[in-house]
């Protein structure tokens, strides 16, 4: 009789599981749900070049984000200081038009290219719980290891934190959303993307900071 029940059980969460592949497959688009993004990003959203903040709300970079942020957002401290002093200094240095020129039709097919390139920081503050964090996360392995080394990281991180969401939902306790997050798949090229933004960003911070 033990063995019905634990045949019941496997068969409720293999159901689950087809459900959630579903919903993710049919009906859940990450690149069209956007965040308010907080009060102090607001600066920053205003002086990106309108290509670049198309590209952070809409494009790649922003599905990315909000697919690393769902995976992680679970298990990544609270860090509310760090995250307001990050979007202070941010918008502090794309107000500046001396750290941050506008582009304009001199610069030809080149306009949207001007300036400092805050995408992926707008496109991390636009995408809900845990996408700053990882954006951080990302600044920093963009600081210690060279882009293949830092990609190659992402995508290990990546792996090892769905296995360990899969084991999770063996437990007859575990959260929908937890299922949810274990289908997350986020390609290397995409990995690649966001490490070569997060390069971008520190690179502006630093020189700037």
């Amino acid at each position: 009789m033990s063995g019905t029940f634990k045949q019941l059980g496997f068969s409720f969460v293999s159901a689950q599981q087809e459900t959630a592949v579903s919903l993710l497959n049919t009906k859940f688009d990450f690149s069209v749900v956007k965040i308010e993004a907080p009060p102090e990003f607001q600066g920053l959203g205003k002086h990106l070049s309108k290509k670049r903040r198309e590209d952070a709300e809409a494009g790649s970079i922003h599905t990315t984000a909000q697919k690393l942020g769902a995976l992680f957002a679970d298990d990544l401290p609270p860090i509310p200081n760090l995250k307001q002093a990050y979007g202070l200094r941010a918008s502090e240095i794309a107000e500046n038009p001396k750290l941050n020129p506008s582009g304009n039709s001199t610069h030809g097919p080149f306009a949207g290219h001007v300036g400092a390139d805050g995408t992926s920081i707008w496109a991390a503050a636009t995408s809900g719980p845990g996408a700053l964090e990882v954006h951080l996360l990302a600044c920093m392995l963009a600081r210690v290891w060279s882009a293949a080394e830092a990609t190659s990281i992402w995508d290990e991180l990546v792996l090892a934190h769905k296995n360990v969401l899969k084991e999770r939902i063996m437990d007859e306790r575990f959260h929908f959303d937890t299922l949810m997050a274990s289908m997350i798949d986020v390609t290397r090229v995409r990995l690649a993307d966001w490490d070569a933004s997060a390069r971008s960003v520190r690179v502006i911070l630093f020189t700037y900071g």
